[in-house]
């Protein structure tokens, strides 16, 4: 039993995995590149954690215990020099003495706490410098999951591009084949030439090889599609989004500038490094300040178990305060000021020109989007035509006026208007999320 390309078309069809629009844009949001930039937002949360850690009061505790054994010694000592008729001391002098061996514990507990009252200002400027950066880390995030989801875009709809084009060459095998009957018929009828029969015949070849070809351009496209999704290779089918043959709109290009200002990560996370370069330099100028700490310190000493343990002995606290103050460390800190300066420089320029380029990516993807739409409807209305004129030389040859030549002429276009139209749908679908990537949403 032999199959029709129909046929096949319907079974590969069933096999498949359907996949939609949005299963591919959730699914591009754990591409490497994103995930990456997630890895990002979590070093830039450590190290705003680090940075608040300052203002937190830093405590240390330790125990010990320990023992030392301590053979025979001598060792010059000053020892007294009594004066053997009066008993007193008349002076003192240095004698050598033999000491015994001796076991000697050491028994340690101590406790430090230290708190950080001012240090020019540097450690609240660095906890809202390392929030600034975070902010920055995050938009960029979202920047790389619109550009992922891009171009998870364009792959899916040059997949459902390959699809619906080889739907047209199978209707167009169809006609080719509806042809070949005509010819015959025709031929046999005495009413046309047998060249009539071999030229519908080789069309039908021709045709029969398109389909072929395109589905290997399916595999292809559906494997550029899962790659990017980073799937392996699996029987998958695009879902053809609703809508996508339905009229679409056209933007001005200040509502869209607008709309990006508002919406698009890119321009509120160059806002955060610029802030955070003003942060920078704020924190370089701390250095000119002194430093002041308060802290609090417990121990207790022994060399024995008993008065170690005894909670009213060996006890020893001390509080106070201190202030450090680094006058002059060989220009350095103006050299750290001037490094953060000119750091604060390059974010300013950096984004100055970022917006620039932003504006421009946002008014070729609008232009582009609205130059899409344009041909798209001019195609659709070539098709039209297109049909009509296939339809017309059908008929001529079937009523024997007309040429084979003609008719094939005809379908020929016929199938470049349907493929004209496929293409345009697809580049208007890709065109409208390169703009509302551009934005950051709906115009």
């Amino acid at each position: 039993m032999t199959l029709s390309l129909s046929s096949l078309l319907l079974l590969s069809q069933l096999a498949a995995t359907p996949i939609t629009l949005d299963e591919v844009r959730e699914a591009s949001r754990q591409s490497l590149d994103a995930i990456r930039a997630q890895l990002d937002v979590v070093r830039a949360q450590t190290a705003t954690r680090a940075s608040r850690s300052v203002i937190f009061p830093q405590l240390d505790f330790n125990l010990g215990a320990g023992v030392s054994f301590i053979g025979s010694q001598r060792a010059f000592q000053t020892v007294p020099v009594v004066d053997p008729a009066s008993g007193t001391i008349s002076g003192f002098e240095q004698k050598p003495v033999d000491t015994n061996p001796v076991e000697q514990g050491r028994f340690t507990l101590g406790l430090s706490l230290n708190q950080l009252l001012y240090d020019g200002g540097r450690w609240w400027n660095q906890i809202a410098q390392s929030g600034a950066q975070e902010e920055a880390t995050r938009g960029q995030l979202v920047e790389q999951q619109l550009s992922s989801e891009l171009e998870a875009t364009r792959r899916f709809f040059e997949l459902v591009k390959a699809q619906l084009t080889l739907k047209v060459f199978v209707e167009t095998v169809g006609r080719s084949k509806q042809q070949v009957e005509r010819a015959t018929a025709l031929y046999e009828a005495g009413r046309a030439p047998r060249s009539g029969v071999y030229d519908a015949r080789t069309n039908l070849a021709n045709d029969e090889i398109n389909v072929v070809r395109q589905r290997q351009r399916i595999s292809q496209a559906r494997l550029s599609l899962l790659q990017w999704l980073g799937r392996s290779d699996s029987a998958v089918e695009a879902v053809v989004p609703a809508g996508l043959d339905q009229p679409q709109s056209t933007y001005q290009t200040a509502t869209a500038l607008k709309t990006a200002r508002d919406r698009r990560p890119l321009f509120k996370s160059l806002e955060a490094s610029v802030r955070a370069g003003e942060l920078g330099l704020a924190v370089s100028r701390s250095d000119y300040f002194p430093r002041i700490t308060a802290s609090a310190n417990y121990s207790r000493n022994s060399p024995e178990l008993g008065r170690f343990v005894d909670p009213t002995r060996q006890n020893v606290l001390s509080l106070g305060a201190n202030l450090t103050w680094d006058l002059f460390s060989g220009f350095q800190h103006v050299a750290q000021e001037e490094r953060a300066r000119a750091e604060l420089t390059q974010a300013q320029a950096q984004q100055k020109q970022s917006i620039i380029d932003l504006e421009a990516e946002i008014t070729r993807a609008n232009d582009a989007y609205a130059t899409e739409v344009e041909v798209l409807a001019i195609s659709e209305k070539n098709l039209g035509v297109a049909q009509e004129q296939t339809r017309l030389e059908e008929e001529r040859f079937a009523a024997g006026a007309g040429s084979s030549l003609e008719v094939r002429n005809a379908q020929i276009k016929y199938t470049q208007a349907q493929l004209s139209v496929l293409q345009g749908r697809a580049d208007v679908a890709t065109a409208r999320a390169a703009l509302e990537r551009a934005v950051g949403g709906t115009p």
